[in-house]
């Protein structure tokens, strides 16, 4: 079989199917573990014998946790989420998280993060009357001037000229 995939996590889905395999017969010799363990091996050697299909399912499984992660981001923009915590609400290392993340938006996750709390910053300054530092402390920065220093740099103007161009 030959395999042109670059995933270096390939393997590891592999690996861990195949430990599956050898704790479940570990259990004993039960039909159900017999039966369970003979599927398991059935799935492992066809990810292998077709790895073209196998490698498209793991991708589109990868752009499912992408989209779910974005989605867990938005949720928790007034939470000050940190790396850690989105890893394990996904149960994935941040090494490999990362990896996937920026394979699939060009960002790192905590970049992509500030990006949000940054779009959401907008929409507070264009549609609503809460004061600078009120949205600063509900978009959990630390203090007023982080939040303007943080926004101006990101957006090329201040969040009062941007209130003053953009509020409707």
């Amino acid at each position: 079989v030959h395999n042109n995939d670059t995933d270096p996590n390939r393997d590891t889905n592999r690996f861990q199917l195949f430990e599956s395999i050898y704790k479940n017969l570990e259990m004993g010799y039960s039909p159900e573990n017999l039966e369970y363990t003979s599927f398991c091996l059935q799935y492992f050697l066809a990810s292998i014998k077709y790895a073209a299909q196998y490698e498209e399912s793991n991708r589109i499984k990868h752009d499912n946790i992408i989209q779910d992660i974005i989605m867990f981001m938005k949720d928790n923009l007034e939470s000050n989420i940190s790396l850690d915590e989105i890893s394990a609400h996904f149960n994935y290392s941040k090494s490999h998280m990362i990896s996937l993340f920026k394979q699939k938006t060009s960002y790192p996750p905590m970049v992509y993060y500030n990006q949000l709390r940054m779009q959401r910053a907008c929409s507070y300054l264009q549609f609503t009357l809460l004061k600078i530092k009120e949205i600063a402390f509900k978009l959990n920065f630390y203090d007023p001037f982080h939040f303007s220093k943080a926004f101006t740099k990101e957006m090329k103007m201040s969040p009062q000229d941007y209130r003053k161009k953009y509020q409707k």
